[in-house]
């Protein structure tokens, strides 16, 4: 029963209810004892029609209405999870249908919307971090230029002078101790070379840049790994490559990206002085990271505690022991990554071990990706 049905059939009943009251008062005014009782009885059922025509317009027209005008209020003030229980095939029914589909879309584009703020937020964070990240560098970049630069020169004269004073004559006849010593001058100095040269390294990363061509990421781990084998098994070292057939090609150079290859793998053989076991492997990024091929290096070593990961990527910090490392490496992959518009990111947890992943940006063109070949790893 439609809407004009129901508007009908209650102006009916009213009208009927004012004819039958019209005609009791005309049989009032002919009179007649013998009619009060037909009186009484016409009056209750006005009564009656009255109050059903009134409890109709109510349950099927005015309830409704509310109810109708209730949603929209609460769907203005924000409530879209309220809905309408009206099972009716009228107009007012297939209106409240209509509400109650407009407020399932409203909900999904909300929460649609909230997932894309939060996406860009998190994507917002993470670039105020990289810049934050590369104004230390750059800065640190500039000190360490300084810095190589004064201390090279009289390290370098150091070592030659150590080197002839070792070869002289004097030196060979002379007490095994004092060349004993000479040597131990010229390690340290040696020592003070390798310090020198990744300041230079560090400090030059951000103008260095190689030819960038389209590279198998696959490739580029199993030759990275395969560089590494004499390491691993002298360290004692298990290896397991989980890499990803089909993924797109980087365009990256590739000197540069297996440089933070090894530092990431010379890392995590580090952090396991006790042998351990160390995954190599690539993937597809997702989340925040959707459109880049990931390169991970995950190991089973003490892990690191939340002051140590937001440091990690700092120049000259190291968890390693004093005569250990500079702490640069990971400060210069990290501007390698970002030289490749990509991104390096730490995970860890103290006493599950450490991953960092590797993001490039993966070829626009189809064209130009690189199938990889199933692999036996």
């Amino acid at each position: 029963m439609n809407l004009s049905s129901k508007i009908s059939i209650s102006v009916s009943m009213i009208v009927l209810a004012i004819l039958v009251v019209g005609n009791w008062l005309i049989w009032d005014r002919l009179g007649g004892w013998e009619l009060q009782r037909a009186h009484l009885l016409l009056a209750a059922w006005t009564m009656g029609g009255v109050a059903f025509a009134v409890y109709f317009a109510v349950r099927h027209i005015t309830r409704p209405l509310r109810d109708l005008t209730d949603l929209a209020q609460a769907l203005g003030e924000g409530h879209l999870d309220r809905r309408l229980q009206i099972e009716s095939d009228d107009e007012i029914g297939r209106l409240a249908d209509a509400f109650d589909h407009m407020a399932t879309s409203l909900s999904a584009a909300q929460n649609s919307l909230g997932k894309k703020v939060e996406d860009r937020t998190k994507e917002l964070e993470r670039s105020q971090r990289q810049l934050q990240q590369a104004a230390r560098l750059a800065a640190v970049g500039e000190l360490a230029a300084g810095v190589a630069h004064g201390v090279n020169n009289p390290a370098s004269i150091i070592l030659m002078r150590a080197g002839q004073l070792s070869e002289s004559e004097a030196i060979r006849q002379g007490s095994p101790e004092l060349e004993e010593d000479l040597g131990v001058i010229r390690r340290q100095v040696e020592k003070i070379s390798g310090i020198v040269s990744g300041l230079l390294t560090f400090s030059r990363q951000s103008s260095t840049g190689g030819i960038k061509s389209p590279l198998d990421v696959n490739e580029l781990v199993q030759r990275s790994a395969g560089l590494m084998v004499e390491v691993f098994e002298s360290r004692g070292v298990a290896v397991a490559l989980e890499l990803t057939d089909s993924l797109p090609a980087v365009v990256a150079d590739a000197p540069r990206v297996e440089q933070v290859l090894l530092n990431l793998v010379n890392n995590a053989v580090d952090a396991m002085p006790g042998g351990g076991r160390l995954t190599f492997g690539s993937g597809r990024g997702e989340g925040e990271f959707e459109g880049y091929v990931a390169i991970f290096v995950e190991d089973t070593g003490n892990g690191m505690h939340a002051q140590q990961l937001e440091r990690v990527f700092d120049p000259f910090f190291t968890t390693k022991e004093p005569d250990q490392g500079t702490g640069l490496g990971l400060s210069v992959s990290y501007g390698i990554a970002q030289d490749h518009d990509g991104y390096l990111v730490a995970t860890s947890e103290p006493g599950e071990g450490s991953r960092f992943t590797l993001y490039l940006a993966s070829s626009v063109s189809e064209s130009d990706d690189l199938k990889n070949r199933p692999l036996n790893a």
